[in-house]
């Protein structure tokens, strides 16, 4: 791997949103963790903002922003240019303005990653008429990075020939978290870490836990995170009483860290159209096995037997099984526990992405 000059590296750009605005959501953690890179160390992130997240711009801004891309493309003479998106159709379209205004030469090389989100809100009549209008826009983009086959195979179907390509999110380390946890008998420990809203499972996943109690199954459910259906979950958990079921609200940092550290399974079973999540990574990173549908990247990171198992979503009675058969079987739960920190220094750490990158930017050097 050879190593970039900061001559180089000053010709890079990443578009996306700025490490200095308190943005949330995977887009603004992915571009947190680009600059924690050294590849990245010198790249300069110009953030066109968005009508739709937490940070907002209004569309005028938006607009005015994107114009203004193109004199400062222009002066930068940057060699490699890395576009961020979500796929949503206010996004989809900001990306394909975007494209239009960005260098259409042979010495600026533009990839395009995308994110959370999904290519069902289109319809053909739409896709055909994005074509035609945006087709010298698409053609400035040498590969389209997509996080799980659902969005990349989404993308094709709209957009065929276009060349496509699969790219994971990281962690900002190689450190693993390390626990005891799994070589103890006793209480199984469950762990659910995200948003918390009602397509990310929470109901089902607080259904199975109150099932599995009134079964005599030994088991403790913590959920860290926040969201808009935190108290109407809080008061559905309540409603049995169950002294099974923690909430700990948002975590970050050495308390987030714990929370891994004590748990024996995340069970994760959203049918929210994921992409990688980054909670699968920390789960890895802590050795914890994990339980979840196969919306997304998870199709593929959870392999039955091995790093977790995977359910049907919606399905309460499957999540039922899946823990109980676990909570008599700890050797496997060890071994899985040992595969998620294998896979994880493979293929999911700081170093990982350091590789990744690194080739990627001298393709275009």
């Amino acid at each position: 791997m050879r190593i970039l000059s900061v001559f180089q590296i000053k010709r890079f750009c990443i578009i996306g949103p700025s490490p200095s605005v308190k943005y949330l959501g995977g887009v603004a953690t992915h571009i947190k963790n680009l600059k924690s890179l050294s590849c990245f160390q010198y790249a300069d992130i110009i953030d066109i903002g968005s009508a739709n997240s937490n940070f907002k711009k209004g569309y005028f801004e938006i607009l005015y922003s994107l114009f203004s891309l193109f004199n400062r493309v222009r002066i930068q003479k940057y060699k490699h240019i890395l576009v961020n998106s979500s796929i949503y159709p206010s996004s989809l379209l900001k990306l394909l303005i975007m494209l239009s205004v960005l260098p259409g030469n042979k010495h600026t090389v533009v990839d395009v990653f995308f994110h959370g989100g999904r290519f069902s809100f289109l319809n053909s009549n739409t896709a055909f008429l994005l074509r035609i209008f945006f087709r010298f826009a698409l053609l400035k983009v040498r590969y389209f990075y997509f996080l799980s086959n659902v969005q990349r195979d989404g993308f094709m179907f709209f957009f065929p020939g276009y060349p496509s390509r699969l790219y994971a999110n990281y962690a900002t380390s190689d450190d693993i978290w390390s626990s005891k946890r799994h070589e103890k008998e006793g209480c199984l420990q469950l762990l659910f870490v995200g948003r918390v809203v009602r397509e990310k499972g929470v109901y089902e996943l607080v259904s199975a836990v109150k099932e599995l109690i009134e079964g005599h199954v030994k088991v403790r459910l913590t959920i860290v995170g926040d969201g808009p259906d935190l108290s109407g979950l809080i008061k559905f958990a309540g409603e049995f009483n169950s002294e099974s079921i923690r909430f700990l609200g948002y975590l970050s940092g050495q308390s987030l860290e714990m929370a891994y550290r004590d748990a024996d399974l995340l069970v994760f079973p959203t049918y929210h159209p994921e992409g990688f999540p980054y909670v699968v990574i920390e789960a890895m990173r802590a050795g914890v096995p994990i339980i979840s549908t196969s919306s997304g990247a998870l199709d593929n990171l959870v392999v039955g037997g091995v790093t977790g198992f995977k359910v049907p979503e919606r399905d309460v009675e499957a999540l039922v099984s899946t823990i109980k058969a676990l909570s008599k079987n700890r050797p496997l739960i060890n071994e899985m526990s040992q595969n998620c920190h294998d896979y994880f220094k493979k293929h999911l750490n700081k170093s990982a992405a350091e590789r990744f990158y690194s080739n990627l930017l001298e393709s275009s050097v």
